[in-house]
């Protein structure tokens, strides 16, 4: 057999190896973790941007000033989700999260996510490879105004737990975070965030 046919069929039977292992975790099994680490402005659309007065094209990206840049800094997050296990693989739960960065000008930008949010886990036990998505409620605060807006977010990592309960991982994903006016559709627009985080998860 051809080495690239033998790499090929390899690909191929790396989801069922993994799916054919003993699952770690049972229908009722129940999971918290405490996350925290830093978040990186990727992009800001406003499609209605010049038509407000201000100068700069309707998408920019990542962080820093210049007419191509989100005027944003580098920021932190911090959450706390509980889930329970409805499948061997797959759990649902909430999430509470905290996020901040500054604008150009200094003022203080924040964000707390309350998030339902669910994770897949195709490879458990000692090494883990959590995938969660996850979509809410976003309580958004920003230069004396404040609202409750949309938000969604995705997510992969990897974590190793040091005994059978407590674990410890590195995730990283994007947040999306849409500003909705229901009333004036011309100041609707949508920043979003690469968060680079540590765990410390419990399960049992």
């Amino acid at each position: 057999m051809k080495k690239p046919l033998r790499l090929i069929m390899l690909i191929l039977l790396i989801p069922g190896m993994l799916f054919a292992a003993e699952p770690y975790y049972d229908a009722g099994s129940q999971m918290f973790n405490i996350t925290a680490g830093a978040t990186v402005p990727f992009f800001y659309h406003n499609p209605s941007r010049n038509d407000q007065g201000y100068q700069g094209p309707e998408w920019t990206f990542w962080p820093g000033d210049g007419a191509d840049r989100t005027h944003r800094t580098v920021g932190g997050v911090g959450a706390i989700s509980y889930q329970v296990f409805l499948h061997p693989y797959i759990a649902l739960g909430g999430e509470l999260g905290f996020q901040f960065d500054f604008a150009r000008s200094g003022i203080v930008g924040t964000n707390v996510p309350i998030f339902v949010k669910a994770t897949a886990i195709p490879v458990q036990g000692t090494v883990e490879l959590p995938i969660s998505i996850g979509a809410g409620l976003l309580y958004a605060s920003y230069d004396g105004s404040s609202k409750i807006t949309f938000g969604c977010e995705a997510e992969i990592g990897v974590r190793y737990f040091i005994t059978d309960s407590w674990g410890v991982g590195i995730n990283v994903g994007i947040y999306i975070f849409p500003e909705l006016y229901a009333s004036a559709p011309e100041k609707m627009s949508t920043l979003s965030y690469i968060p680079a985080t540590l765990t410390v998860t419990y399960r049992h």
